[in-house]
């Protein structure tokens, strides 16, 4: 497995050069050694047959005066004398006719030397030959061969000495290459890291100036590189940041304006259909502006606007997703999702600060407030037409009211039927699938179809491939579909939010069972984003079911991310560590710095859909166009959510955006209408785009 690894990811030029340096040196070292030893072999044969041709002239000589019968017997005597030294392995003397006269053999024994080694290392001592001569007549012929015992051991300990003093010099040599090759490909490990931190989005200058040329040529040209990057990504984003201020900030309080105001209440209309979340719109007039200019000046008034803007921005900060704008010389309002009963608390939150901050200096009140509810499909000006005649009533009335009711709302759910609504969400979770094992997890999972619905929408280039799938939860009970919003607001409230967010995890990585290959988009609710124990859980499930997951993509609100950008960072690195990829919508939203995206490894970001549906602004295009750029100088795609008609697509065709989504393309899916009527357990699929076409039945609901 390591090996397969190691071959599929490429292997670090310092391990290649390790690996080069340690097999040249075992083969140099064991070549050495093996010529060392050779050599000393070939001269000990040398020195065998010089011995034994010696012995052999010396004996012929000392017994050619015995060569009668009787003499032979001194003869003999004599040699044998010599091969008792025991440095012979035999004597044989044999006369003209080649009768053997005498002989002396020695056994081979033990040379106190390794058979390894002698089978490695064999000396052959040669026979050499000398005649006996009797007088003028040759005798006969001696045959000496000397024993190679000391000479193999003579070897042996040539062999250990030599393999010990090659072996010091191989590792201080090999010392020598560690440190020149360390201090060489140190600062190369930088450079790698530092190529990693771009790859990752993370464009960091590398301070090193490493000792080889081509070493420093290369650092110096990837920090020139960073360097432009993050110079054009500071000019850029100064520019959008300028423009979004001009165009969207009202400059005196530093709020959004009323064009501001106008493109988020179009946006969260827009997605009634994928959330049903109800949402509250709130009217808030500084009824004394006019009384405080005449009495005291403009000066005072301005100051007057800006106590105001300060306490009800106080006030927002408690609410969902609420932000608060200035839409006329005297008039604030606020955008939020919410629950109805959090609608009371917060009326009831702003009459009370207004009531605390009134004095006899303003004769009209420091202000008045007004809150409806919205309906999905009411215009804009209907909506302030019934929030003004709230204003005027409250003003004549002297009442500290402000929320105003509206017609053609869905019921509402008192407590005790939230309870047992959210224990049919929540218990089965805890009872049933929270100690499932994987093998079990999608038996166990099939229950949920009666509380969920998951819904597709595909994300789409330029060139009709499908970028990835977002996936939406409906909750349902008893036929009736649930606003996402009170469904987490009120199991928040009674404190089983991770339980339902758990629940809601599982249904979709059991519905995703069913297809390969098409990347799924997850939406990550803010708190679920830092919450580590839910995060732990994500991540564990994720490793257990993977096999039978197809790639995912989590994503999650730009205000969520901005909550804290250290555990959005540490979220991003787990994902990026399973093959995860990221994305942040509603980018722009804020209407902050941009900066914060340099750093984080990111893969797609959606703008905000209000900037989509104010497309044919010029102003916005050009903004756009900014945010686009900004994010392919950092490699990071765009997208554009919410496109409800052909001709903003169009609009963003000719601006080189990386993907659209929207009910003008592709409608959103109920998933179950996406698989066969025939299809079995074991069904999986690619998605593909005519899953999504329109059509007069296309499930949207």
């Amino acid at each position: 497995m390591f090996t397969w690894k190691m071959f599929t990811k490429g292997m670090s030029l310092r391990l290649q050069l390790y690996l080069l340096i340690g097999c040249l040196s075992i083969f140099s070292f064991g070549a050495a050694l093996y010529n060392n030893v050779s050599n000393m072999r070939g001269y000990l044969n040398e020195q065998l047959a010089s011995h034994a041709q010696g012995a052999a002239h010396s004996l012929g000589l000392s017994i050619s005066p015995y060569m009668d019968e009787e003499g032979l017997v001194i003869a003999e005597t004599m040699t044998n004398a010599i091969f008792d030294s025991g440095y012979y392995q035999h004597i044989i003397f044999t006369d003209l006719d080649g009768k053997v006269l005498f002989e002396r053999t020695n056994p081979q024994g033990n040379f106190a030397v390794p058979q390894w080694f002698i089978n490695w290392f064999t000396l052959h001592p040669p026979v050499m030959t000398s005649e006996v001569s009797d007088g003028w007549r040759i005798a006969g012929t001696l045959e000496v061969q000397s024993h190679a015992g000391t000479s193999y051991k003579s070897l042996w300990d040539h062999a250990v000495t030599s393999f010990t003093s090659t072996l010091l010099l191989l590792a201080f040599a090999l010392v020598c290459v560690y440190f020149i090759l360390k201090a060489v490909l140190t600062p190369l490990s930088s450079i790698e890291k530092q190529a990693e931190s771009v790859i990752q989005k993370r464009f960091e200058l590398n301070p090193i100036k490493p000792f080889t040329s081509e070493l420093r040529t290369l650092v110096n040209a990837i920090n020139r590189m960073i360097e432009n990057i993050q110079r054009s990504f500071n000019e850029q984003t100064k520019l959008a940041e300028a423009l979004s201020h001009e165009v969207y900030i009202d400059p005196h309080t530093g709020l959004p304006n009323r064009r501001a105001l106008l493109k988020k209440f179009e946006s969260i209309q827009a997605e009634y259909e994928q959330h049903g979340n109800r949402f509250y719109l709130g009217l808030l007039s500084m009824t004394s502006l006019k009384q405080v200019n005449d009495d005291e000046g403009y000066g005072s008034g301005d100051d007057y606007i800006l106590s105001g803007a300060a306490l009800f921005s106080t006030q927002m900060k408690s609410l969902q997703e609420a932000t608060l704008y200035r839409i006329s010389g005297s008039e604030f309002a606020f955008l939020s999702l919410l629950t109805e009963d959090a609608a009371k608390e917060v009326d009831q939150q702003i009459a009370s600060s207004i009531l605390i901050e009134s004095s006899s200096r303003f004769s009209n009140g420091f202000a008045k407030h007004s809150i409806t509810r919205v309906n999905h499909q009411e215009d804009f000006a209907d909506v302030v037409m019934r929030l003004d005649n709230q204003l005027v009533h409250n003003q004549y009335a002297d009442n500290t009211k402000g929320l105003v009711s509206a017609k053609g709302m869905q019921k509402n759910h008192s407590r005790e039927e939230w309870v047992g609504i959210l224990t049919q969400f929540t218990q089965y979770f805890k009872n049933e699938i929270n100690h499932s094992n994987s093998k079990d997890f999608a038996i166990k999972c099939i229950p949920l179809d009666k509380l969920f619905d998951l819904m597709l929408q595909p994300v789409v280039d330029d060139n009709q491939s499908i970028l990835y799938v977002e996936s939406f939860v409906r909750f349902k009970v008893e036929g009736e579909n649930l606003s996402t919003l009170d469904v987490f607001a009120m199991a928040e409230r009674l404190g089983v939010l991770q339980d339902l967010e758990q629940a809601v995890v599982c249904f979709i990585f059991y519905k995703l069972q069913h297809i390969e290959h098409t990347r799924v988009a997850i939406n990550i609710s803010n708190r679920a984003l830092h919450n580590p124990v839910f995060t732990d859980w994500l991540f564990d499930l994720y490793q257990k079911l993977h096999k039978t997951l197809p790639p995912l993509l989590y994503e999650f609100n730009e205000s969520g991310a901005m909550l804290s950008l250290e555990s959005t960072e540490k979220f991003i690195t787990r994902a990026k560590q399973l093959d995860i990829d990221i994305a942040i919508e509603r980018f722009g939203s804020s209407l902050s710095s941009f900066c914060y995206i340099r750093n984080l490894n990111i893969d797609y970001i959606k703008i905000d859909p209000s900037y989509v549906r104010d497309i044919a602004q010029s102003d916005t295009r050009f903004f756009v166009q900014t945010v686009i750029q900004i994010c392919h100088g950092i490699g990071i795609k765009i997208i554009a959510p919410q496109v409800e008609s052909a001709v903003i697509g169009e609009y963003f065709s000719l601006m080189n955006i990386d993907g659209l989504q929207g009910n003008g393309l592709y409608a959103v899916r109920n998933f179950s209408t996406i698989i066969p009527a025939n299809a079995t357990s074991t069904w999986i699929s690619a998605l593909q785009l005519n899953y999504f076409s329109h059509s007069p039945n296309h499930e949207a609901e």
